[in-house]
Parts: structure tokens; C-alpha cells; sequence
């Protein structure tokens, strides 16, 4: 795919200059619990695949973040910590970028293309990371969706990586919102900038299930069917959305955890049904 991606670099909330900016860059700034954040985080090391530079990043402890349930897409929410803002790895010299499951998983290839096409070269990249904020995280995933176009990656992970980063743009639309903020229908992560990455991932694992085997990043096939059926619900595509829901409930498979949220998520395609009957 060409063109503009979905979330293509924009200026940050509040940029520009004067009081008024100043104003609206304090609106749209989320105070983080930095110490509180920092006990759930755990240094992890990097070797750069692209540029051979040896990093630390923050990721999450195994086991530490509670949960605390689970959107309709399977988006996870935890307690005191959006893990969204730590699932992507990036390189702070060359720029290359990744889901960080996937990060440095590339051939010879895709690290040629990378190093020709880097984003930055910053050899006094010596930052010590801590905690992130949203707007670090989401330049981050740019990055991320950047790189799986250069290196031509799979559809899968473009679609996963989209996916994600739609989860990011929700977090920080509602941490803002709690915060008292207001988000503008042209904000970095309204819900419509949410609703454009969607549409591009699911696009994108509609691909993949085609020429793509299962798990489709750790995805398995029934909980993909839900997935598809739910980000189609989310754009109004209710007939595919009924198909899909419709397969995963009829899959043997189908966990104890998943079949509620399959029921209910039919349940609500057949109301939307009706109403535009």
C-alpha cells in the first residue's frame, strides 16, 4: 500500500506557539503516576537488527498489571498502567521500529531496506527511558506501521500493528477525558483517527486470513473470527459482522472466556439490525 497511512505524522495537541497553544498543549497533557507506573515496568535489551546499536527499553512485568476486563475488540485494560504505551520497540538511532514481540525478527532483506530508508541517525542516542507518555508511544507506533510498509511485512502484522495502535489512540482519548480535557474531532486520538486505523487493520487481517496461517500474531482462528466481527461492528459492516460472530460461536474451540462476549456481541448486531430494518 502507498500513500498516507493512517496516523501519518501530524503536529502534537498544542503546538504552535503563544499562550493559546501553550493553553491547549496543557488540555491535552496527561499527568502519569510516574512512580507508580515504574513498579509495574522492567528493563528489557535490545541489538539493533538495522544498525547493531544496543539499547534498554521499558516493558511490562509478567504477571504485575491487573486486569481489569476486556473491550469488545479485546483490547486488555489493566489497573494503574495502559500496556498499549509499551508494546512497540523503537530503535533510537536508525528509527526502525516494531511490535516488540516481533522486534529484530526481520531478515537480512528487510534490515537492508530499513538501514536505507532510516528515519534518523542520532549516534548520541543515550536517553535513559522511564515511564512513557502517550505522545512518545503513538510517534513510536508511527514509526512501528513505517517500517512493516518499508520492509514489506506481512499483513498480519501491519493489521496487528494498526490494531494496536488504535488501542493506544483510545487509552490516551480516555485518560484525557477523565483528566477533565476535551478532545476535538481533530486531535491525534480522537475517535475518529481510532475509527481510520481500525478500518486500515481490518484490511489488513482480512488479507491475512487469506494467505496467512493460523495464529496470525498469536491470533487463533476463533478468536479471529470474534475479532473480525467486532472491528466490523465498529465500522457498520453488520452483515460480515453477523458471518464472522456467527463462525466463532459455531467453533468447538471457542473458550469459556470468549463465548459471552461472542452472545453478546450478536446480540448487538441483531439490535443494530433492526433498527435499520
Amino acid at each position: 500500500m502507498r500513500g498516507e497511512l493512517p496516523g501519518s505524522p501530524k503536529p502534537l495537541p498544542g503546538s504552535g506557539s503563544g499562550s493559546g497553544a501553550e493553553a491547549h498543549a496543557a488540555k491535552k497533557t496527561v499527568t502519569v503516576d510516574t512512580a507508580g507506573e515504574l513498579q509495574l515496568l522492567r528493563d528489557k535489551e535490545h541489538t539493533c537488527p538495522v544498525c547493531g546499536y544496543e539499547f534498554t527499553t521499558k516493558i511490562v512485568r509478567a504477571g504485575k498489571a491487573q486486569s481489569d476486563g476486556m473491550d469488545m475488540d479485546l483490547r486488555p485494560r489493566f489497573k494503574n498502567i495502559d500496556v498499549a504505551k509499551y508494546r512497540v520497540t523503537e530503535c533510537p538511532v536508525c528509527g526502525y521500529a516494531d511490535m516488540d514481540s516481533y522486534f529484530g525478527k526481520i531478515r537480512p532483506k528487510e534490515a537492508a531496506l530499513l538501514k536505507e530508508k532510516a528515519t534518523r541517525w542520532d549516534k548520541d542516542a543515550s536517553k535513559e527511558e522511564k515511564s512513557r507518555r502517550y505522545e512518545d508511544a503513538y510517534t513510536y507506533y508511527k514509526s512501528a506501521m513505517r517500517c512493516c510498509l518499508i520492509r514489506g511485512a506481512k499483513s498480519g502484522l501491519r493489521g496487528y500493528t494498526a490494531l494496536n495502535t488504535a488501542w493506544l489512540l483510545r487509552g490516551w482519548r480516555e485518560s484525557l477525558i477523565a483528566a477533565g480535557a476535551e478532545v476535538a474531532d481533530d486531535d491525534e486520538m480522537s475517535e475518529a483517527a481510532e475509527h481510520k486505523l481500525i478500518k486500515y487493520a481490518m484490511r489488513n487481517l482480512e488479507a491475512a486470513a487469506i494467505g496467512e496461517s493460523f495464529p496470525i500474531c498469536g491470533i487463533d482462528e476463533t478468536a479471529f473470527d470474534y475479532l473480525m466481527a467486532a472491528l466490523c461492528y465498529d465500522q457498520g459492516i453488520l452483515d460480515d459482522a453477523g458471518k464472522y460472530v456467527l463462525r466463532a460461536l459455531q467453533n468447538r474451540s471457542i473458550s469459556s472466556v470468549l463465548r459471552p462476549k461472542a452472545e453478546d456481541l450478536r446480540d448487538l448486531i441483531k439490535e443494530k439490525r433492526g433498527r435499520y430494518s
